[in-house]
């Protein structure tokens, strides 16, 4: 008797999260407002408040929203991959086309709340360091099987490349974010997935 409301209020919830996510990925947390949310979801106070009881409430599920996505999207897709080279390129095709598909910018967004918030907002920031945490894991295990398989140079020290590749990607993107009339991000992820490959090469 439950299941239809129930289900009905969970597509609601997920209406609510996504468009939150992308007007914080365009405007940021603070200069988006409550009523562009309601506008852009297509919803009244009363249906907001239902879901959640605060604007900083909704950012807790915008972070986790994102969070799951890049595990299951991301994380487990290119750890299906055998190969340390494959895993890279898997992990760069991925983000190529999140950016060009009609998706979850995920990527965008966490440059921009990482910008937004990392000095400021304790309670989002560490939940935003435990992203990048599990990012970083990801890539010194790959760098690790890099090494380990002979394909990578033994003078890689995978902690300090790990650090490097996420600072130039989201680097990158919040400048494609910023100026994206000018800078083709998809063509400088190209770009940075041959220079990295070439350049850790044995």
């Amino acid at each position: 008797m439950t299941t239809v409301p129930l289900e009905k209020g969970k597509l609601t919830r997920d209406r609510i999260v996504w468009t939150a996510a992308e007007l914080f990925r365009k405007n940021g947390f603070h200069n988006t407002s409550l009523s562009q949310i309601l506008k852009a979801a297509r919803l009244t106070k009363g249906g907001f408040y239902f879901h959640f009881r605060s604007k900083e409430e909704l950012g807790d599920a915008v972070i986790e929203y994102m969070r799951e996505f890049w595990i299951h999207n991301v994380l487990e897709e290119v750890e299906k991959e055998k190969g340390a080279l494959k895993k890279i390129e898997r992990m760069f095709e991925i983000m190529i086309k999140t950016h060009e598909g009609n998706v979850f910018h995920g990527c965008a967004l966490l440059a921009v709340l990482t910008a937004e918030m990392m000095e400021v907002e304790q309670h989002f920031s560490e939940r935003l360091r435990k992203i990048y945490a599990n990012w970083k894991a990801s890539i010194v295990e790959i760098l690790g099987q890099g090494k380990r398989e002979g394909l990578f140079k033994e003078s890689v020290n995978p902690d300090s490349l790990a650090l490097l590749i996420i600072g130039t990607l989201q680097g990158t993107t919040m400048m494609a974010h910023l100026d994206p009339e000018h800078i083709d991000l998809s063509w400088l992820f190209r770009n940075l997935r041959s220079l990295l490959l070439e350049g850790v090469a044995s």
